[in-house]
């Protein structure tokens, strides 16, 4: 009989994580063993990108050229190399293991195999990583340092986790954001249900902390299309809540249109804050798992290609 970890991460799955371990030596030609880019403002030797100033910004990064041109102040951010933290944030709230809908329940083992594929690469590319599950509070951290051969205690360690209890994700993210001295590569997992607006503030945390964060925002095709009909009883996954509603053509064209702009919301808020973010459909069959986790480390300079 299969244990669940050999449910969770089968042979395939393994398989996998070596050619993703493969196909990111070939990408990233490290400057140095333990050095990832950030994309924190500094006088590094290479130039990232432009914001705009606030109050309080080392006004010796502004863009006087642009302000001559244009009249607007911006600053010049560089990426600076830096020894790496990558820390994989789980979202681990009742929302992740939902079931009732059609993909719904596959979500959290696509969340555990997308963090056991992150800290596989991440620590084949000579970063320390922690892992770290959140719901209503953090839960256990699991530390690898950087030796990719502890990746089945990883995978035993993702395979013990559950998914339930409610969501504080600005809570766990100030929390989180303290317990480094020295800025890291957050990369936070979740389908952000019932903490949308709370985003922006959870990032400021860690923004303020000097952390560069990247969002990996997990759907279903149910989340996103909403595959409902007729005469329902909704129960929140998180607060036991239960609503009925009869669902006609327009109450589902409405909700589609709220999950728009609620995904839409989501990428603005991590732009606002400085940070990434990218999105994953978790329904069995959907395309592009490999492509995804390259790209997310690739934009939180984890790999660079």
């Amino acid at each position: 009989m299969q244990s669940i970890t050999e449910q969770l991460f089968d042979k395939d799955f393994l398989a996998r994580l070596e050619r993703l371990h493969l196909v990111a030596k070939r990408m990233s030609v490290r400057r140095r063993a333990g050095a990832r880019r950030s994309r924190s403002m500094g006088d590094g030797l290479e130039f990232a990108d432009h914001r705009g100033y606030a109050p309080g910004d080392d006004i010796r990064f502004l863009d006087w050229p642009y302000y001559a041109r244009m009249e607007k102040l911006l600053l010049r951010l560089f990426h600076q190399h830096s020894e790496a933290d990558v820390v994989i944030a789980l979202d681990c709230s009742g929302s992740m293991g939902a079931d009732g809908a059609p993909g719904a329940a596959n979500k959290f083992d696509y969340a555990r195999r997308a963090a056991a594929a992150l800290a596989y690469v991440a620590m084949g590319s000579l970063d320390r990583v922690t892992l770290v599950p959140f719901s209503d509070a953090l839960g256990r951290a699991l530390s690898t340092g950087r030796d990719r051969g502890k990746i089945f205690a990883v995978l035993d360690y993702l395979a013990g986790l559950g998914a339930g209890g409610r969501t504080d994700l600005t809570g766990c993210m100030r929390r989180l954001a303290g317990m480094y001295d020295s800025p890291a590569a957050v990369l936070l997992i979740s389908d952000l249900l019932d903490c949308g607006p709370e985003l922006s503030d959870a990032l400021a945390h860690l923004s303020a902390g000097g952390h560069d964060a990247t969002v990996l925002h997990l759907y279903s095709a149910a989340d996103a299309r909403g595959e409902l009909d007729g005469a329902l009883l909704l129960e929140h996954s998180e607060t036991a809540r239960q609503m009925r509603l009869f669902v006609t053509d327009e109450i589902l064209a409405s909700y589609r249109g709220q999950w728009a702009r609620f995904r839409d919301g989501c990428r603005r808020s991590c732009i606002s804050r400085g940070g990434t973010y990218v999105a994953a459909c978790s329904d069995p069959g959907a395309p592009g798992f490999e492509g995804l986790i390259l790209h997310a480390l690739c934009r939180a300079g984890v790999l660079t290609g």
